[in-house]
Order: C-alpha cells, then structure tokens, then sequence
C-alpha cells in the first residue's frame, strides 16, 4: 500500500513524500512456517538417533529440538498471537517436562526408558499441534 502526503514537511518548501506501509505479519508465518519445518527435521533425526541408541546423537537432537521448539517456535507463535490461552502455556510446561526427562534417560543410558520419554515428548508435540489446529483451523503435521 502506497499513501501520498502532501503539505508543508519544511518550513522552505513543500514536498511529497510516499509512504510505504509493510505487511510483517506474512512474513512471521513464513518465519514460524520455517522454524516448524526445521524442527520437524529435528525431530526425524532424533528418533533415528533414538531407534540406533546413539546417545551423543540423542542429546545433542533433543537439545536442538528444545532450542527450535522451546525457543524459535513458541517464541514466533507468541508474537503473532497476543493473549495466548493458558492451555498452550500448560502444553510448554509438559514439552520442558518431556525435554528434561528425555535427557536425563539419556544421561543415564536408561533403555527402558527412552523410548517411552520419547513418545510422551511426541505426545505434547500432538496435543500442541492439535490446539493451533483448533485456533487456526490448519493443518500442522509432521513433514517428510
């Protein structure tokens, strides 16, 4: 959108100025839509690490899975929508819980565990997803 003004800018002469007025919110989805992506592609590498039991690979996917989710995303998310309801905070507290056990099984090279942390942190991702669906009536799935 382009806006002329004309009138007095200096008190010598008078000029036209343009105006130009930028859409930012386009470009946040663009941002959030690659923040996503890019998780999603974490979030692959995560489980192959997690299916090989390499475990430098697990912790260092599931630390970049929480950077990119925890930071990126939610950050970008909470940009575009102002008043966020409280039950997508209660999903970042159980996406942090998720992260912190998964890590700590990890840690502990716990077999038995892992993989049910793994799917509980897939489960908030779900649940998460599912509540942007509900408000943006999108499809958010986990991309190839």
């Amino acid at each position: 959108m382009c806006a002329t003004f004309s009138g007095l800018t200096s008190c010598k002469k008078a000029e036209e100025v343009k105006v130009e007025k930028t859409s930012t919110s386009h470009t946040r989805d663009d941002t959030l839509k690659k923040a996503m992506k890019s998780a999603s592609r974490d979030l692959r590498r995560l489980s192959g690490a997690i299916e090989g039991r390499d475990w430098v690979e697990i912790e260092m996917w599931t630390k970049e899975l929480k950077e990119g989710i925890g930071y990126s995303c939610v950050e970008l998310y909470m940009a575009e929508h102002r008043g966020i309801s409280s039950e997508f905070v209660i999903r970042g507290s159980q996406f942090y819980d998720a992260v912190r056990k998964l890590t700590a099984s990890c840690k502990e090279h716990n077999v038995e565990a892992i993989d049910s942390e793994f799917n509980r942190l897939l489960k908030t991702c779900d649940d998460c997803h599912d509540i942007y669906k509900e408000k943006e009536d999108l499809p958010l799935i986990l991309q190839n």
